[in-house]
């Protein structure tokens, strides 16, 4: 598959192989095992503008997001130590 494909396609790929038990993470293949979790999965596997749209809603919803610096948060160089 050339890179062109892979970005026409994102998502959708990533969800067909869940589909077929191919799931690259254990923990993102679980997704196929709860009902909403999978019906969601099918839906992206067969609908590659559903899976764009709601991506790009959910990064805008992320870029909303403010990053609390001190005093009230942090910014930690290894995210498994806390400073």
């Amino acid at each position: 598959m050339d890179s062109g494909e892979s970005l026409t396609n994102f998502g959708t790929l990533h969800h067909r192989g869940l589909l077929q038990g191919k799931g690259i993470l254990y923990a993102v293949q679980q997704l196929m095992e709860g009902e909403k979790t999978r019906y969601w999965v099918q839906e992206y596997a067969s609908n590659r503008t559903l899976f764009h749209q709601d991506f790009a809603l959910a990064m805008m919803k992320l870029s909303d997001l403010r990053v609390l610096t001190k005093p009230m948060g942090q910014i930690r160089r290894s995210c498994s130590k806390v400073a």
